[in-house]
């Protein structure tokens, strides 16, 4: 363990506060990955993801005294990281589809990826954001109502909802 796993993101907020930029460093070092993780799951290009968390990052740096110390610092950051993207993508002309491919003929992994972000790409981005986050973030549903500011039955009831029509899309 690295002598600083041990500092709570609190810690390390108030530490920021009073001018330790080590401290956002390590901050950055415990949450870019998820935050490059959410980014590239609503706008599916990995290199506008990578643009996107830059500047989520530059919008936690100059927003960080808004945070309230009462939340977990993950949920915001994550909302915080859903609003930018959300914001992005609705300011962004969509002049082509993002993966114009023809009918797969084989099963390969890659065909079978590109087949999933096809469909993820045909959701909303409210419904791709529940997905990330159950999935690729892990959280509980608790976490997930609290970012989405939805109730934790209708997070439920969503996500359940969102994995049998996948199922359903993906076997016909």
């Amino acid at each position: 363990m690295k002598p600083t796993e041990h500092l709570s993101d609190n810690h390390l907020i108030d530490s920021i506060h009073h001018g330790d930029l080590q401290a956002f460093e390590l901050l950055y070092d415990r949450y870019a990955g998820k935050v490059l993780k959410r980014c590239f799951f609503i706008c599916l290009n990995e290199e506008q993801a990578r643009d996107l968390m830059q500047e989520v990052w530059i919008k936690v740096f100059l927003n960080l005294h808004t945070f309230k110390k009462e939340a977990a610092f993950s949920s915001w950051l994550y909302r915080l990281t859903t609003n930018h993207c959300l914001n992005y993508l609705k300011t962004k002309a969509r002049s082509e589809q993002p993966f114009p491919i023809s009918p797969p003929t084989t099963t390969s992994p890659i065909t079978q990826t590109i087949e999933v972000h096809t469909l993820l790409n045909k959701l909303s981005m409210e419904d791709r954001t529940l997905l990330a986050l159950k999935f690729m973030g892990e959280y509980t549903y608790e976490e997930i109502s609290a970012i989405c500011e939805i109730s934790v039955s209708a997070a439920k009831m969503r996500v359940s909802r969102l994995i049998t029509k996948l199922r359903e899309e993906i076997n016909s």
